[in-house]
């Protein structure tokens, strides 16, 4: 059932049900690298978690820019395995997993995962959940 939770988000109009379903465990990096190279991180992706209409529209917006016609979950695999056994994606196969989630139907449900769960730190490295100034369990990160 991948990304069954996103299917679940997008049919209750609650995008958040993915992030909020989620506790990123503090021994992993990539996906704090796969919202950041996918630039999922930003002020306006966080003042949309909680606008369903406003995140899937700009959803709509990220994937006309990508470049894909359509992604097979095998294709999917073989870039996202090798950057997992690193730790972290490379730039080139984070913006492939985003284009991926394009393919399925939309971005709405990782970009506002993203934008709840991570941040750019003052020191430019990336943080999670409460590493975050006013992160809130509920709310999300503040834009």
């Amino acid at each position: 059932n991948a990304q069954k939770v996103c299917a679940d988000s997008i049919y209750n109009k609650d995008l958040l049900m993915q992030a909020k379903s989620v506790d990123y465990p503090e021994d992993q990096t990539y996906d704090l690298y796969y919202c950041k190279y996918n630039g999922w991180l930003s002020k306006e992706l966080k003042a949309l978690q909680h606008d369903f209409e406003g995140m899937t529209a700009r959803a709509e917006q990220e994937c006309s820019t990508r470049h894909y016609e359509s992604i097979t979950a095998n294709q999917m695999t073989a870039v996202y395995e090798p950057g997992m056994a690193r730790g972290q994606p490379t730039e080139d196969e984070a913006r492939f997993i985003g284009d991926w989630t394009c393919a399925m139907g939309s971005a709405a449900c990782d970009m506002a995962y993203c934008a709840y769960s991570f941040c750019e730190l003052p020191d430019g490295t990336i943080g999670r959940y409460g590493d975050c100034e006013g992160w809130d369990p509920v709310m999300g990160m503040p834009a």
